[in-house]
């Protein structure tokens, strides 16, 4: 990954590639960027961008599948149905009604669905949106 080009303070040299410095006169050894022109210590900081359609698809799957669980819950506990019939048996004529005649298990695939490309989009713009920048500070006060 190619950082952004900078001017070190205190040589006045173009920066593009800094080196990774290792002092071992220090306790425990301290590892930092530095100019290789003369050393000065770089402070990096990173940010990484976030993916908003990646958070909502997360979100959403996540109520979906809560609704889902509650439901299952709900059946197994007051009405003591079994598990199969809960996921694929309609819904249709019941006092609680999924609308327009789906099963429980379409919910449940469409939850995680969401969840799945919800964590897929997250994790893969996380993967390219860590950018590292560079700034100098100057050690001698």
């Amino acid at each position: 990954m190619r950082a952004q080009v900078i001017i070190c303070p205190q040589c006045h040299k173009k920066i593009e590639e800094p080196i990774l410095l290792n002092d071992l006169s220090t306790a425990p050894a301290e590892h930092y960027y530095a100019c290789p022109h003369c050393l000065l210590k770089l402070n990096i900081y990173a940010y990484m961008r976030t993916s908003v359609a990646g958070l909502f698809l997360i979100a959403f799957g996540l109520i979906i599948l809560a609704e889902v669980g509650l439901l299952t819950l709900y059946d197994m506990t007051m009405w003591g149905k079994e598990i199969a019939l809960i996921f694929f048996g309609s819904r249709t004529g019941e006092a609680i009604s999924l609308g327009i005649g789906m099963k429980v298990i379409y919910y449940f695939l469409i939850g995680l669905a969401l969840l799945i490309l919800g964590l897929g989009t997250l994790l893969r713009r996380r993967g390219k949106a860590i950018k590292l920048r560079f700034g100098a500070t100057n050690e001698k006060a």
